[in-house]
């Protein structure tokens, strides 16, 4: 009888446990919310909504938020933005022609000298640009 007492317990503070790292992971984890790729399909950016850590910091913003860019091949992280309000701010422009060189979500998130996808490809039209 005292040894299923003692199993009962072990097994409930394992419970207890394994719940409170669910609630820790929740807690400190993003949300993946989308991703775009660029015209010629050699970028991508992922959109974030933070943790819900990171909320209660950011109370102010309505949708606080953070965007990464990625080059598709090979893998590799460009950069990742500062949390950024992205509440009717979030608009994406493809600026990757010299001499802007850059990637521009809404008026608050800048990813700047950005290499050209490609070096002799003509001029994209303004509907790609801005889509």
């Amino acid at each position: 009888m005292e040894l299923k007492k003692k199993y009962l317990r072990w097994a409930l503070w394992l419970c207890l446990a394994v719940l409170f790292a669910c609630c820790v992971w929740y807690l400190t984890t993003p949300v993946f919310k989308g991703s775009y790729i660029s015209p010629r399909h050699v970028y991508r950016v992922e959109y974030y909504d933070v943790s819900p850590i990171q909320r209660l910091i950011h109370y102010d913003m309505k949708i606080p938020s953070f965007v990464r860019l990625y080059r598709i091949e090979p893998e590799t992280l460009m950069g990742e933005s500062d949390v950024a309000d992205l509440w009717i701010n979030g608009q994406l422009y493809w600026w990757l022609n010299p001499p802007v060189n850059a990637v521009q979500i809404g008026r608050d998130i800048v990813f700047e000298n950005v290499p050209p996808e490609c070096a002799d490809c003509p001029r994209l039209p303004n509907s790609a640009v801005r889509p």
